[in-house]
Formats: structure tokens, C-alpha cells, sequence
């Protein structure tokens, strides 16, 4: 009887497993979800119901910008555009 109950706390010991415990052909993974499937000849075909469908709402008139504390000064400068960036740069470039 002492014997099952060792046995049973030897395995309670044990917590979730992870790759570095197993041997070498455990894979544990992300949780990741495949998004098709394989076929009988080597192909692989995508499922358009099993891609991510990311929505975006309408962000028009939103006062607040991305990553920008709300106690941050606010400037007076014009806030630029991916075009004023890349124009910026074509002329730094230019001027090497």
C-alpha cells in the first residue's frame, strides 16, 4: 500500500510539461491553428474561413494617436505624413 502511495505522489510531482523535458522528437508548440490543409500529392491549400479576419475600426476624427502618452506637451509642429518621411529621406539620401 505504501508503495501506490509513493507512486502517486512521484507522479503529482510532476508539473505541465514542456519541450525541454521530453525527448527528442516531443514537440509541444504554440497553440498555433493551421489555416488549410495538406493534400495527397505534397500541395498545401488555404482555407479562407480558417485565416484571421482582423477587424479594424473607422479611426476618423479619433483625437488620441497610437503609443503617445496623455501626458506628453503637446507640439506645435504639423504632424507629418508617411510622404513627408519618405520625401525627408529621398533628400538625405540624395545629398550623400
Amino acid at each position: 500500500m505504501l508503495r501506490v502511495v509513493t507512486g502517486l505522489l512521484r507522479g503529482a510531482r510532476r508539473g505541465v510539461m514542456s519541450p525541454k523535458q521530453g525527448n527528442k522528437h516531443y514537440y509541444k508548440g504554440k497553440g498555433g491553428r493551421s489555416v488549410g490543409f495538406h493534400t495527397r500529392r505534397g500541395g498545401f491549400i488555404v482555407d479562407s474561413f480558417k485565416r484571421p479576419n482582423f477587424v479594424v475600426p473607422d479611426l476618423q476624427g479619433f483625437e488620441l494617436k497610437p503609443y503617445v502618452s496623455r501626458r506628453a506637451p503637446a507640439s506645435d509642429a504639423a504632424p507629418l505624413s508617411g510622404h513627408d518621411v519618405l520625401a525627408a529621406l529621398q533628400k538625405e539620401r540624395g545629398a550623400q
